[in-house]
């Protein structure tokens, strides 16, 4: 539902054909289904959106909720949370109730939902009336294992921003280390936002900021501030944010002055967007730095459109989606990529021959929880493959993790779990703004360091599940770590 919202959201060596990597076979556990009941009422339906699996084996997701497993019956979206070795879900919050900090929770969910290493959690939420552009009147909240309370950190129209006035609201891409620090992107009052000179300026602009674990907020880059080269940002957040323990910042902006649309998305007063590029803010020093830019070569061949959905581990690592469409189209063709000690190399893209068979098409175009790397450098992601194994006229899609330099199945269409069913496909029932001409995975694809990966899949009886894929070789091992 989220995704719909939005239309209403060099190393050569490695470049070529991957290879399986040793640990290559999972143990899966289901921890939810839809069409079955939730907490506090309601049914799970259409979809779960993944957002987050510690090295305890706690899970985070939203889905969406309805007065049966028919999708038509949709009221919202909820958010709940399975605690590492029990199966009973605990809601967090969900549409429809009262927030914390005042109002109502609207109808979605800004995902990605995001859980420590002690447990503690954040999400961000709209509220009621429902604001355009999209995460005007929207929140963001914390969630903590010792209260098990929810908590306003972001409340629209009262919470101070830090170059005065409050926050308008905020938008996808929330993100929170272990020492509790906080960064989201954040919709304020601006003249320093993007302008067309085909639309008119909607007075708002979109930055990148961060809270400590106090509830001090403050900007790590806001429309206007100075960019590398000299130039200035006019968008910051939009195509996700992260922050790790170093306390790094690794976040997607636009320059001004540089291209801005992107082809099939609604005007700014819908949306607050552009193509992106990406970037790190350095904790020690303040200087930000550079790592892929729009039009940049890629690795492999040909250009990024665009650079979003970045995820960055403890040791500074960041993959990313690298859109490779060639302009003036964009979301046909994206690649995983991985910055890794100043360089960037391909895990995957487009061409690569995949291991469970099939070519790799593209990766997903929906911009959060669908790449992930872990401490141990690894990168989860899922794909569209040029194969057909049910000949249902779909292409197949397949869930992967890539570690150095080889690539293994975790699972794709056909694979058979044992006491659950056989996967039909990594989709579930949510439809992607814009609707490109390609399929689009949405199962997501988190990974924790204990190599476990968190994902959807719906099943070839037309049930949808949520997962836990464990390597094999650690099965058994978890320390307490089962569902």
């Amino acid at each position: 539902m989220t995704a719909w919202l939005l239309a209403a959201v060099g190393v050569t060596a490695l470049l070529c054909a991957p290879v399986q990597a040793e640990r290559a076979t999972y143990v899966f556990k289901k921890v939810a289904e839809l069409g079955v009941p939730a907490p506090g009422g309601g049914n799970h339906i259409n979809d779960f959106e993944p957002g987050a699996i510690n090295n305890r084996g706690d899970v985070i997701y939203g889905t969406d909720l309805g007065t049966s497993a028919d999708p038509t019956t949709f009221f919202g979206e909820g958010v709940f949370l399975v605690r590492s070795g029990q199966s009973a879900e605990s809601e967090l919050l969900r549409s429809g109730g009262s927030a914390p900090g005042g109002g109502v929770f609207d109808f979605l969910l800004l995902g990605q939902t995001v859980l420590n290493e002690r447990g503690d959690g954040a999400i961000a939420f709209t509220l009621s009336p429902f604001g355009l552009p999209v995460g005007v009147n929207s929140g963001v909240y914390r969630y903590s294992q010792m209260t098990h309370a929810v908590s306003p950190l972001v409340v629209p129209g009262v919470t101070r921003a830090p170059a005065g006035g409050t926050f308008a609201g905020v938008f996808f891409g929330t993100s929170l280390n272990n020492n509790g620090d906080l960064v989201f992107p954040g919709i304020v009052a601006t003249d320093k936002g993007i302008h067309l000179p085909d639309e008119p300026y909607t007075g708002l602009g979109m930055g990148v900021f961060k809270a400590n674990k106090s509830g001090q907020i403050t900007s790590v880059l806001s429309p206007g501030d100075a960019a590398p080269g000299g130039a200035s940002f006019d968008m910051a957040g939009n195509g996700g944010a992260w922050i790790n323990q170093a306390g790094n910042v690794a976040f997607t902006a636009h320059v001004a002055g540089e291209e801005v649309r992107i082809e099939g998305f609604p005007p700014q007063a819908q949306i607050l967007s552009s193509l992106t590029s990406l970037y790190i803010k350095k904790a020690g020093t303040g200087k930000i730095i550079s790592v892929a830019h729009a039009g940049a070569p890629a690795p492999g061949g040909g250009f990024l459109r665009d650079a979003s959905s970045p995820v960055m581990n403890d040791f500074g690592d960041i993959v990313f989606l690298g859109d490779l469409t060639p302009p003036p189209h964009a979301n046909q063709a994206l690649g995983v990529f991985l910055h890794s000690k100043g360089s960037i190399i391909a895990v995957a893209r487009p061409g690569d021959r995949m291991p469970g068979g099939g070519g790799f098409v593209t990766a997903s175009t929906v911009s959060s929880q669908q790449i992930h790397v872990n401490n141990e450098g690894e990168v989860a992601f899922n794909a569209v493959l040029s194969t057909d194994v049910n000949g249902d006229g779909t292409s197949d899609t397949g869930l992967f993790v890539w570690s150095r330099g080889s690539v293994r199945l975790v699972a794709r269409t056909g694979t058979v779990i044992q006491g659950v069913g056989t996967i039909d496909r990594l989709v579930m029932g949510v439809i992607t703004f814009p609707p490109p001409p390609i399929l689009v995975p949405n199962s997501g694809a988190i990974n924790n360091d204990l190599g476990q990966v968190l994902f959807g899949a719906t099943l070839s009886d037309g049930r949808g599940v949520l997962l836990v894929a464990t390597p094999s070789d650690q099965e058994g091992n978890q320390n307490g770590n089962n569902f």
